[in-house]
């Protein structure tokens, strides 16, 4: 962590890093009295009160003159989103030497897609547009968010932010590399199940295991029909997946596929699609086991929203939501990596206790965003990271296995979509 510290800290604080991303070649001396640093180390203390409240809590500690919140917001413009998300690129840099959890040799990665609300503004409603307009005459604005999502890790591997009409398969074809290296392991649920989806898998080299909705094909159907609870055939796909498949520039060749079919306490059948083929080696409850681990990356977006919650933007243009929603990635990913950090701690501390326990993430949270500043702006604060890793690791949560809550059945499209509870 000292380390990744140190690069964090060289980065920011480096002349050349202002020039590459100013939006103008103005200084920011000449329009403001605020630093390139001041504003950037506002916007990753992120905006849970006012913007007015935040400046003064956050300026001091960087030895910056206290300036309105119009002057502060006419800073912040100038500087580059793309800034914060190269700070992502600095961690998943030192997140790729960690030694990390697998799931039988393979990095699982879940991928999966919300909604954000966003501020109202006619900058916003140009890029993103009008999603709903209620009987008030009241807009209401959304973009679609997506994670490619390490769920044993709980790391953001890749995030997209986007308009609503760019769909959920489109943002992971642009999360995912061109080719596997061999040990990733995507897991997807329904929204994802079909021919053209797990084509393009195989024909990055992935493994998969995705869910299938019951009614969304013909070979879905016939899985169901079949007497067989567990069996490898051969995918054959419809005239219209392969036209699908033309489209997308894939083949339409039969996949050879596992089909694996597991009834849920609810009694309803899950039905499951793998490149596992092997049955010794992975038997019907290891795969039911790591489709259930994708929920990880539902647990993600509830780091996200209710707890953080995003949606209290401190901006109402589209350059500052960016901002603040690549900031906030990287307070998810930094937990994550403190809290690897923290797993040899936390591991003597239970080693006699009878269940097992976790750090608390809302309190880890709160560890590093009242630390963030001193942790980015500090050269070398052995001391600084070193209390933090000690406060996440003593504070320390129960793990509650095979918990269930009943499904909320309501319809997930309706367009008032107002609370940041809603995925």
């Amino acid at each position: 962590m000292a380390v990744l510290q140190k690069k964090l800290f060289d980065f920011i604080s480096n002349p050349e890093t202002e020039l590459k991303y100013k939006q103008s070649p103005k200084d920011f001396s000449r329009t403001s009295k605020l630093s390139f640093q001041a504003v950037v180390g506002s916007i990753l203390h992120l905006f849970k009160e006012s913007v007015e409240y935040n400046l003064h809590v956050v300026l001091p500690s960087l030895c910056a003159q206290h300036v309105t919140g119009s002057a502060f917001s006419q800073a912040r413009y100038k500087v580059k989103s793309l800034f914060f998300n190269d700070l992502l690129t600095l961690l998943k840099n030192s997140y790729q030497c960690l030694d990390k959890k697998l799931w039988k040799g393979y990095l699982l990665l879940a991928g999966d897609g919300s909604t954000l609300n966003l501020p109202a503004s006619d900058d916003i409603s140009e890029k993103f547009g009008i999603h709903a307009t209620n009987n008030l005459g009241i807009n209401r604005y959304l973009a679609r968010i997506f994670f490619l999502y390490d769920v044993l890790n709980d790391y953001v591997v890749e995030s997209k932010l986007s308009v609503m009409k760019q769909g959920e398969k489109t943002l992971l074809e642009q999360c995912l590399p061109e080719q596997s290296e061999g040990d990733e392991m995507i897991i997807l649920d329904r929204g994802f199940g079909n021919f053209c989806m797990i084509k393009e898998l195989t024909k990055r080299s992935f493994q998969y295991c995705i869910r299938l909705g019951v009614d969304n094909s013909n070979f879905a159907k016939r899985a169901m029909e079949d007497e067989r609870s567990d069996y490898v055939t051969n995918w054959i796909p419809s005239p219209k997946e392969k036209e699908n498949c033309r489209k997308n520039g894939l083949d339409s060749d039969p996949i050879l596929v596992r089909v694996t079919k597991i009834r849920l306490s609810s009694t309803e059948m899950e039905l499951l699609i793998t490149s596992l083929h092997d049955q010794r080696t992975y038997t019907k409850d290891d795969l039911k086991e790591l489709y259930h681990l994708r929920w990880g990356v539902e647990e993600g977006f509830k780091n996200l929203k209710p707890k953080m919650k995003i949606e209290h933007f401190g901006c109402k243009k589209t350059e500052g939501v960016y901002q603040e929603f690549y900031a906030h990635i990287f307070h998810i990913n930094m937990i994550s990596l403190l809290g690897i950090a923290c797993q040899k701690g936390i591991k003597k501390k239970i080693s006699k206790r009878k269940i097992n326990y976790k750090f608390n993430w809302k309190n880890a949270y709160r560890f590093l965003r009242a630390n963030v500043i001193k942790l980015l702006f500090q050269n070398n604060p052995k001391k600084l990271v070193d209390d933090l890793i000690s406060k996440i690791t003593n504070s320390l949560i129960a793990v509650k296995p095979n918990r269930q809550f009943a499904r909320d059945t309501r319809n997930l499209n309706r367009r008032n979509r107002i609370s940041q509870f809603n995925k």
